[in-house]
């Protein structure tokens, strides 16, 4: 018990998962993940942390405290997507199917990184297969008209465009500058 209390209290006080790792002597941040149960504040405030990007690579502009509120983490587990979080009203529809990245009702934050840099690379991928096929069967490449390749280049304009605004807010050491909550510049002038 004392085990899983002091993993809770870590992650709780807001202790990076890394360094709770190697406090508890965990090899992997599921294991300590395991241990850690957090509190809906904590959940909050590290949902807050980043700043929110959407698909054009602009600030999102609505406040995130109402965000976290219209998408509900701990309820609505439909609104959070494997690269970002879907800001559509609880009682509408989705009609994009996954086209997330052409929706302006998608928004994303620094976290996401490495799953936007695969599926930018996985996009990449897909369109030069595709070409190919195409090339081989009808003996020309495909038109830059077509409509599938005109929908893989929107996905792939909007995700260079939050990967430049992720980039932008990168320290030198690699870590991210936090837009709210503990450790962010702001908090330190107010405290000033």
């Amino acid at each position: 018990m004392f085990r899983h209390t002091k993993a809770t209290d870590l992650l709780n006080s807001g202790v990076p998962i890394h360094v709770g790792m190697r406090y508890m002597g965990h090899k992997s941040a599921n294991m300590f993940m395991h241990y850690a149960q957090t509190l809906s504040k904590t959940h909050e405030a590290e949902f807050l942390r980043y700043r929110k990007i959407t698909t054009d690579g602009r600030e999102y502009q609505q406040d995130p405290h109402e965000m976290y509120e219209a998408i509900a983490l701990s309820k609505r587990t439909d609104r959070v997507l494997p690269h970002g979080y879907c800001t559509l009203p609880p009682r509408q529809t989705c009609d994009k199917g996954n086209a997330c990245l052409t929706c302006t009702k998608f928004v994303t934050d620094e976290s996401f990184e490495p799953v936007l840099r695969q599926q930018m690379e996985a996009t990449d991928g897909l369109i030069a297969e595709r070409q190919e096929a195409h090339e081989a069967r009808f003996g020309e490449p495909m038109s830059q008209e077509n409509i599938w390749l005109k929908g893989r280049f929107q996905e792939k304009n909007a995700l260079s465009k939050i990967l430049h605004t992720i980039s932008a807010v990168r320290t030198s050491d690699g870590t991210f500058t936090p837009l709210r909550g503990a450790g962010s510049p702001q908090g330190r002038q107010e405290e000033n």
